[in-house]
């Protein structure tokens, strides 16, 4: 295999799959197209054996096993560039403007004690240069005013920009799901709390074969129906999208047995429906998820979500279409 067609491979797998193209990334994937023996190729086909995609989790657990050091991924959602120039030329002219008033003023003050002296002198003419002086600062004044106003109502569209900015920076641009920074932020608010949490992570079966057989638009739909699913059916409850196909939920005040009870109707909800590729109503048929349910509160060291995970493979390898969950 030459350079150019491996280079494509590893292009195409990590596009494939959902993969950021960060160097650890690519150092996995080239060992599966260049290594074909080497354990971390052994580990990515296992972990993608009968048409699974190569989740992220599993990619930074293999890079774990086989010693590949993990970077750091591209920073998501960040703020729109522009959005922070226009902030910043907002600052500039109100610093300007202040500017212009505190130099007005000094000029007034000057010219009002100027004034004041030659009253006290006795000097003729000075009440009408007191009144020319007043009249030319309430002129000024008004021009300030006029330009705070405007000022003002720029900053109001600038901070109502920078808050759905700040609110796209924790949403799922697909799904409009929280995302996992979303999710992060609220768990450890949770943890943070010491409230009592349920932490569920869900996965759709056999995804990969839908992107492989009817292409990502129709495995894009599939996402958002998914993402309906579990939303309508955790209402009251943080449901977040954390990348490709997986999705966790946050049970306010739900014991674990009470979550998976909660995402068997939704899991239910889900294979009742029967899906058609829309260009051409072809069936693809049954969408299903497995899940696992764990507490999040840590135990035995072990943090909630390495334990819902384990319960998440639990299902999978036991059939999958089903929600496993702790007892206790």
């Amino acid at each position: 295999m030459d350079s150019h067609e491996l280079y494509r491979k590893i292009g195409d797998f990590l596009a494939a799959h959902g993969l950021w193209p960060t160097p650890d990334n690519y150092a996995l994937i080239h060992a599966l197209f260049a290594d074909e023996a080497s354990p971390a190729a052994a580990a990515v086909k296992a972990a993608t054996a009968d048409g699974l995609r190569l989740s992220q989790r599993d990619a930074d657990r293999i890079k774990g096993e086989v010693g590949i050091e993990a970077s750091a991924p591209p920073a998501a959602g960040l703020v729109d560039p522009s959005l922070l120039v226009a902030a910043a030329r907002q600052v500039e002219e109100f610093v300007a403007i202040v500017e212009v008033q505190r130099a007005d003023a000094q000029s007034y003050g000057a010219d009002l004690q100027a004034g004041a002296d030659r009253l006290e002198a006795g000097e003729g003419g000075s009440i009408g240069a007191l009144v020319a002086v007043t009249r030319a600062m309430a002129e000024r004044t008004k021009k300030a005013e006029q330009q705070l106003t405007a000022a003002r109502d720029e900053t109001e569209a600038l901070r109502e920009k920078l808050a759905e900015a700040g609110e796209e920076a924790r949403s799922d641009p697909l799904t409009r799901l929280p995302n996992r920074r979303a999710f992060e932020e609220q768990l450890k608010a949770y943890e943070d709390a010491g409230a009592k949490v349920s932490l569920a992570i869900c996965d759709i079966d056999h995804f990969k074969r839908v992107n492989d057989q009817y292409g990502h638009p129709v495995g894009d739909r599939v996402i958002r129906v998914v993402a309906e699913t579990l939303r309508d059916n955790c209402a009251g409850n943080m449901v977040a999208r954390v990348g490709g196909e997986e999705f966790v939920v946050l049970f306010e005040g739900i014991a674990p047995p009470e979550g998976a009870r909660i995402l068997d109707a939704a899991r239910e909800a889900l294979g009742a429906r029967r899906f058609k590729v829309r260009e051409t109503d072809a069936p693809i048929g049954r969408i299903t998820f497995s899940a696992g349910v764990a507490c999040a509160r840590r135990k035995g060291g072990k943090p909630a979500i390495a334990r819902a995970d384990a319960l998440l493979y639990e299902a999978k390898n036991g059939g999958r279409n089903q929600v496993r969950f702790e007892t206790s």
